[in-house]
C-alpha cells in the first residue's frame, strides 16, 4: 500500500465512521475531522505535483461558508467540520462538484427519512415508540449525505482504475 492509498483509507474509514456516529448518536467526534484531513496531508506526501495551496484554499472556503450556513442553521457544527475535512481534499475548482455532490446526496437522504418518517407516522409509529432516527422532526444525520457525496466524488477524483 501507498501512502497516497493510506491517505484515501483513511478519509474514507473516517467518513464512514462519521456517518455511523452521526446515525447512532446524531453527533460526530472532532477526532475524524482530523483524520479526514490527516488523510489528505498523506494522500498529498504520496501524490506528484499535488496542489498544496489549492487544497488548503478550498478547505479554507469551506470553513467560511460552513461558519455561514451554522450561523443560519442551515448545517450542524458537526456536518461543517467533517464538510471542511472533506474539502481539504479538493481543489479549489473542484469543490463546486463535491459540494453539490454532497448536496444531492444529502437531498436524497432528507426525502428517504421524510417519506420513512411520514410512513411511520400513518401507520401509528410515533413519539417514543418510533426509534428517533424516524421520529417525525428528527434531525437529520447529514453525515451520512456527506458520506455519500464524498463516495462519488473520491471515485471521479482520487481514485484511479
Amino acid at each position: 500500500m501507498t501512502i497516497a492509498e493510506a491517505g484515501l483509507l483513511l478519509m474514507a474509514l473516517a467518513v464512514l465512521a462519521a456517518a455511523g456516529f452521526d446515525l447512532w448518536r446524531f453527533e460526530i467526534p472532532d477526532t475524524l475531522t482530523i483524520l479526514i484531513i490527516a488523510g489528505a496531508v498523506l494522500f498529498g506526501f504520496g501524490t506528484p505535483g499535488f496542489d498544496w495551496a489549492q487544497h488548503a484554499a478550498a478547505g479554507g472556503a469551506m470553513f467560511a461558508f460552513g461558519l455561514l450556513a451554522f450561523t443560519r442553521g442551515w448545517l450542524g457544527g458537526g456536518d461543517v467540520k467533517i464538510m471542511t475535512g472533506c474539502a481539504c481534499w479538493a481543489t479549489l475548482p473542484s469543490l463546486p462538484e463535491q459540494m453539490a455532490l454532497i448536496a444531492l446526496a444529502g437531498g436524497v437522504l432528507a426525502l428517504v427519512l421524510m417519506l420513512l418518517r411520514r410512513s411511520l407516522a400513518l401507520a401509528g409509529v410515533t413519539g417514543e415508540n418510533a426509534p428517533r432516527l424516524v421520529r417525525v422532526g428528527a434531525e437529520l444525520p447529514y453525515a451520512v449525505g456527506i458520506a455519500g457525496g464524498m463516495a462519488v466524488w473520491a471515485m471521479r477524483h482520487l481514485v484511479q482504475g
